[in-house]
């Protein structure tokens, strides 16, 4: 536990030297997306990012990443086999992938992993550097509300999201034509990647406006009655598919606690309190809505099924932006200048419960990070 915290404390102390007030040529300081947000210095959020995703690399026995350092060890398939023997539909971009760091690199697991998660983490943090306008508040969120973890611990998925965040603008446009082959691009990695397809046609629905209304009566119905409908849902969408048959098993039978279904509704709560003082403020704000209301509608219906739970890791990197541009702009009104404190001290709160109760870490965690085997232990 002590490498979450003491990392996120030294990026985000970066990011804060690097924080700069970005003024237009009239002299009034910008406050939203259309206008250039990034308050960051370019130079410390580099240094900043460098580090946070080198540590992410330096996992050991964290989630899936040991079952993943040992698959490539064990693994002696080469480029052009991979590429003589290429299915669309059976994850093998990560294969190739795979091969080609072992071929062409490194055959060490740790150069690996090192690679996998520079590629996940810059374009996420990019991402925030771009568009959030509050580069170490949205930083802060990313890592109290488990998104950080979470990319640790479903690598495949993490690193598909980061190729998708990439297509915002594209989705955004409507550039069918471009987004669609990036979608498929992205499921070669993991199947269920193909969910952004359906994303396509509801992105760019009004925030709060009648399609709003309809997806949470939706969300209800599947909630309420999960009990009959459930397993025709799961017939229709998960017991013939390849992602369903791997997350149906009692490896990943587990449900999604009540807990973390609030922490995941907080960003669609706090925009509707603030709903009308958000439109026409940031160009992508309907995008990241319905994101974000997709990632609480798979977490609520994920409480009975993982496989729904897993769908909520393509969006939970949405609800940061939507809760850092409704935070930002409610702390502007007098009635709201302690918001942004409570949502800080919250989120502290339910990082420490996942940390300790949820997962069960101690300060020190022998073989969490910077080990590289059994026989070796962390000197942090």
């Amino acid at each position: 536990m002590s490498v979450f915290v003491l990392t996120t404390l030294l990026v985000y102390m970066i990011f804060a030297l690097g924080k700069k007030k970005i003024v237009t040529s009239e002299g009034t300081i910008v406050s939203t997306e259309l206008d250039i947000i990034r308050d960051t210095q370019t130079f410390f959020f580099v240094i900043g990012i460098v580090i946070f995703a080198y540590v992410t690399g330096q996992r050991f026995a964290y989630g899936d990443t040991y079952a993943y350092m040992e698959s490539f060890s064990e693994s002696t398939v080469t480029v052009s086999e991979v590429l003589s023997n290429f299915k669309l539909g059976e994850e093998q971009l990560f294969l190739l992938i795979k091969a080609f760091i072992k071929q062409y690199i490194s055959t060490e697991p740790r150069v690996f992993i090192e690679i996998v998660s520079f590629v996940t983490i810059v374009p996420i943090l990019y991402f925030y550097f771009n568009y959030s306008g509050d580069l170490k508040f949205a930083f802060l969120l990313f890592v109290l509300s488990g998104c950080w973890e979470h990319s640790m611990n479903g690598l495949r998925q993490y690193l598909a999201c980061a190729i998708m965040l990439m297509a915002l603008s594209l989705l955004y446009k409507r550039k069918w034509y471009l987004y669609i082959p990036i979608v498929i691009l992205a499921a070669q990695i993991h199947t269920s990647a193909y969910i952004f397809i359906v994303v396509y046609f509801i992105a760019n629905k009004p925030a709060w406006g009648k399609f709003t209304k309809i997806m949470l009566v939706i969300g209800l119905f599947l909630l309420v009655t999960y009990p009959v409908t459930g397993s025709f849902m799961n017939n229709l969408f998960v017991e013939n598919t390849d992602y369903g048959e791997k997350y149906n098993t009692s490896e990943f039978n587990y449900s999604i606690n009540i807990i973390r279904v609030v922490v995941m509704s907080v960003p669609i709560v706090v925009s509707f309190i603030n709903r009308k003082n958000m439109i026409g403020k940031y160009k992508y704000y309907d995008v990241v809505f319905n994101m974000s209301l997709l990632c609480a509608m798979c977490t609520l219906i994920g409480i009975f099924s993982a496989v729904y739970a897993r769908l909520n890791l393509y969006f939970e990197l949405f609800n940061v932006i939507l809760l850092a541009w409704n935070i930002n702009d409610m702390v502007k009104r007098e009635r709201y200048k302690w918001i942004k404190y409570a949502c800080i001290v919250c989120f502290v709160a339910y990082f420490i419960y996942q940390m300790v109760f949820t997962y069960n870490l101690s300060w020190y965690g022998r073989y969490l990070f910077f080990c590289n085997n059994w026989g070796d232990a962390s000197w942090i």
